[in-house]
């Protein structure tokens, strides 16, 4: 009897002991996963400054470097280089970390919309782009990506405060931001945009030989985007773990001046789940609608149009994995194209190599671009009057919010069979160091571009 209660003595013991060590772990990981977060996120949120070194309007300027001004500002201020190489190690620990808030609300079985979205210095249209986000329907079932080409505190202090959807952030590596003074930024010694061949080669600037079909050279921040959207698509296909072995994902394009409706997700969904009905040949699925038409919700709401793709039908597009490796086999045209908008460069992939894919299209927009602070916008633009439009199409959506999430089967509003001729392009994109980079980013090879540089 004694060595009976001895044995389940020792055996309680063991449990007991077993117990402990089980507790133990798990708060050892859940203090890790807190540690890691708030190393993270104090990290995101600090700027890569040194405030002994630069005084806050020198540092301010340097935050707010465009093109025009870029030059202005090298002969003003000494661009500190200890701060230059702490942003490029705080991008590249943060492409390695992949970090996710909100993990939690993330499945490697169910989520299959990836929102990527491509963000500048727009922080009134991000916040607002944020707080529109929580009132799409399964928003929470996707993975939301930023990736940024401007690394901003406020920025930083909007992305991870989000609760409602799994979000990693990513950032451009070669930005203007990190490389102000050299390529791909402004190097001091390439051509200016305007300069004559003959001029440029008697100057010796870098990039003489090089003028687009147009007689100009290189703008930094005009060829910073095609870089960056290349870039960012790449990254997410071959390096982001998390989606590795993963061929069932769809990366919905997107920018933080859109607008979703409430119903975009679902309308997407059921554009997939009728698509074999519809149009079985389309590759592309776009939520987004440039014509005037697109508001007219109470007779479109639940139709869809037809065409063959175009560079107007990129508001809200989508990729799929395997449509990504077919243009992944002409990265190189791709790269190589005279075009510097990423969008008329897949047009002419898409007419001279895929021959004339299929899109379908929501006939009512279901995202709208509502910014006019940007690259192709001339003319003085002003957050307030963008704000009174994001607030109009809050008003829009609520007031047609009947003829969302349409239950009937979806029909087909209109079929384009006309084929779009291929116009000349854009040009903007003919200096070989930028095909040259554009290209690593398909080939993986973007740790060293220090060979990337021209000599005349």
């Amino acid at each position: 009897m004694f060595r009976f209660f001895r044995y389940r003595c020792i055996i309680f013991r063991y449990i007991i002991l077993w117990l402990c060590i089980i507790t133990m772990m798990k708060l050892t990981i859940i203090f890790y996963y807190d540690l890691q977060k708030q190393s993270i996120d104090s990290s995101s949120l600090a700027l890569p400054y040194d405030d002994s070194q630069l005084n806050k309007e020198n540092k301010q300027q340097l935050l707010n470097l465009t093109t025009s001004q870029i030059q202005s500002i090298n002969t003003t201020i000494t661009i500190n280089r200890t701060a230059i190489e702490y942003y490029r190690q705080y991008v590249q620990r943060k492409n390695h970390e992949q970090f996710m808030y909100n993990n939690y609300l993330f499945s490697s079985k169910t989520t299959r919309y990836i929102l990527l979205v491509q963000v500048h210095t727009r922080v009134v249209y991000l916040k607002k782009f944020i707080e529109m986000l929580q009132a799409v329907q399964t928003i929470n079932q996707t993975l939301l990506i930023f990736s940024h080409d401007f690394i901003d505190p406020e920025i930083n202090t909007l992305v991870t405060n989000i609760k409602f959807v799994p979000v990693i952030q990513i950032f451009y590596p070669f930005s203007q931001q990190l490389y102000p003074d050299e390529f791909p930024g402004l190097d001091p010694n390439d051509c200016p945009r305007d300069i004559a061949k003959h001029k440029a080669l008697a100057t010796r600037c870098k990039n003489a030989p090089y003028p687009d079909k147009y007689g100009h050279y290189r703008e930094v921040s005009i060829v910073q985007i095609k870089h960056h959207w290349w870039w960012k698509l790449n990254f997410v296909f071959n390096s982001i773990e998390i989606l590795q072995n993963r061929t069932d994902v769809l990366v919905l394009l997107l920018e933080e001046d859109f607008y979703l409706s409430p119903d975009a997700l679902f309308f997407l969904k059921k554009m997939e789940d009728e698509k074999e009905r519809l149009c079985p040949e389309c590759l592309i699925y776009t939520l987004g609608n440039l014509e005037k038409s697109g508001r007219q919700f109470n007779n479109l709401g639940s139709k869809v149009s037809i065409a063959y793709w175009h560079a107007r039908y990129n508001l809200g597009m989508t990729i799929s994995y395997s449509l990504w490796l077919s243009i992944l086999q002409y990265a190189e045209e791709f790269c190589n194209v005279d075009d510097y908008n990423w969008d008329w460069s897949l047009v002419y992939l898409a007419q001279k190599r895929f021959d004339y894919p299929r899109v379908i299209w929501s006939s009512a927009a279901r995202v709208t671009h509502l910014g006019s602070c940007g690259t192709h916008h001339k003319k003085t633009c002003s957050n307030q009057s963008d704000i009174a439009r994001w607030e109009e199409t809050d008003k829009f959506y609520q007031l047609n919010y009947k003829y969302l999430f349409p239950t009937t089967p979806l029909t087909v509003h209109a079929k384009y069979e006309a084929r779009r001729p291929l116009k000349q392009t854009n040009g903007g994109w003919s200096d070989l160091r930028d095909r040259q980079l554009c290209l690593s980013f398909a080939l993986k090879n973007t740790k060293d571009i220090s060979h990337i540089n021209i000599k005349i």
